[in-house]
């Protein structure tokens, strides 16, 4: 039933094609920002000597790079899983507030959550002090036995369960047939 239900709700939000592309542009965008907020040394040096757009996809494809072989596929697959589970649920938000006229409340203001717990693990423990600097953890990220992966595999779950909370909304306002 509830699979049912998140399917339902995929097919009415995705059949019309401007939430595919909204969910593909913030996909596109979650995961850049993932790979500035990690290498925002190198972007501003490269912006700051009045980079080309070439030169920042270069630098944007060598920090994706960088991040692979410093942390590993399991850590770089999270981060595209993430992204992407991002798009789709901001995208879902979008309809429901179109559609409903109302963003749903606090159980997909969680997804924003996961989208934040996913950026602290976009990148090795030692890359993500960056961003984990703005909560004085700096150091704190060391000592992760999976290397991030304490943060994304919840990141993933929350945004999984906003996307059925969304749903399930969508279905009891009965913009979603079931």
């Amino acid at each position: 039933m509830d699979a049912i239900v998140m399917k339902n709700a995929l097919q009415s939000v995705f059949r019309n094609p401007r939430y595919v592309v909204i969910s593909i542009l913030i996909s596109v965008f979650t995961f850049f920002i993932f790979i500035f907020v990690n290498n925002f040394s190198t972007f501003v040096t490269a912006i700051s000597l009045g980079a080309s757009p070439t030169l920042l996809l270069a630098v944007t494809t060598n920090g994706a790079v960088n991040i692979f072989d410093a942390s590993g596929a399991a850590m770089f697959t999270s981060i595209i899983v993430i992204s992407i589970l991002s798009g789709i649920t901001i995208s879902m938000i979008i309809y429901q507030l179109r559609v409903t006229g109302s963003l749903g409340g606090k159980k997909n203001l969680a997804s924003f959550g996961g989208i934040f717990g996913g950026a602290f693990s976009s990148a090795c423990s030692a890359c993500s002090t960056t961003l984990a600097s703005i909560l004085g953890a700096a150091g704190g990220l060391a000592i992760f036995p999976l290397k991030g992966l304490e943060f994304s595999l919840p990141s993933i779950g929350i945004l999984v369960a906003s996307m059925y909370f969304i749903s399930k909304g969508l279905m009891k306002s009965g913009k979603c047939k079931i």
